[in-house]
């Protein structure tokens, strides 16, 4: 197999004593696979995944995040320790929990999760185990249209991670991708659930590969990503800056 230009396949994970400005442009995100896919397989054999199954049961699962994509979630999370987070469709709190679950794990109690609702009618934030929602305020509920709140300014401008789960129309997820993947730092994820129902993402992502013109080979250096996959539902693109 040949090696990929610019991108080591040595195995890597952010050191917990790492900040983002001390990352390596050239870091390699070979390893992240094993490392995910360890934290998910945990966290989908624990008690917490057991009690979040019945919270979210009992309320009602429709339009709630399966036990699946929640794992994946969590071991992204896990693996990349994010300090300030979006995202969009919080609802009633599934996906928060799990962010939330995965920030208590890494013990990071200054890490922010900025979670956007639109309707009026649900219960944002329900589901989420109380020794979470109250860890240091890490659980910051915003109700409103995600375009107001970037109009505002009243969202960080730099971040490490995004979650898209409000509306899945073509339009505006890709909208919500263009807005916010400038604000990602370099190594930030840019996730989105329910990737399967439009083009959306594969689209986005499309865009931010670089082909050297003559060759059509990759072109590492001008590649706007480090790495992307899908897992379940579950889209993610690791921003290179």
């Amino acid at each position: 197999m040949k090696k990929m230009p610019a991108i080591s396949r040595l195995w890597w994970r952010r050191p917990k004593d790492t900040n983002w400005a001390e990352l390596s442009p050239g870091a390699s995100y070979h390893g992240m696979w094993d490392t995910v896919a360890r934290f998910a397989a945990e966290i989908r054999a624990s008690d917490f995944m057991a009690e979040m199954i019945r919270r979210r049961d009992a309320y009602g699962s429709e339009g709630v995040m399966g036990a699946l994509d929640c794992a994946t979630l969590y071991g992204l999370t896990r693996w990349l320790r994010p300090a300030a987070i979006v995202e969009s469709g919080g609802y009633i709190g599934m996906s928060s929990a799990f962010i939330l679950k995965a920030l208590a794990d890494e013990k990071l109690t200054a890490a922010k999760l900025y979670s956007i609702e639109l309707s009026q009618r649900c219960d944002q934030g329900a589901l989420i185990p109380d020794e979470l929602r109250s860890v240091s305020g890490g659980f910051v509920p915003m109700r409103g249209n995600v375009e107001d709140f970037l109009k505002r300014n009243a969202l960080p401008s730099a971040i490490d991670m995004f979650l898209h789960d409000s509306s899945h129309s073509y339009r505006h997820m890709f909208w919500e991708f263009r807005q916010f993947w400038p604000r990602l730092r370099d190594g930030g994820l840019l996730v989105s659930h329910d990737v399967q129902m439009n083009a959306a993402f594969p689209e986005f992502v499309a865009k931010t590969y670089a082909h050297d013109k003559e060759t059509g080979r990759l072109d590492a250096q001008r590649t706007s990503h480090y790495e992307w996959g899908r897992w379940g539902y579950i889209g993610f693109a690791i921003k290179k800056g």
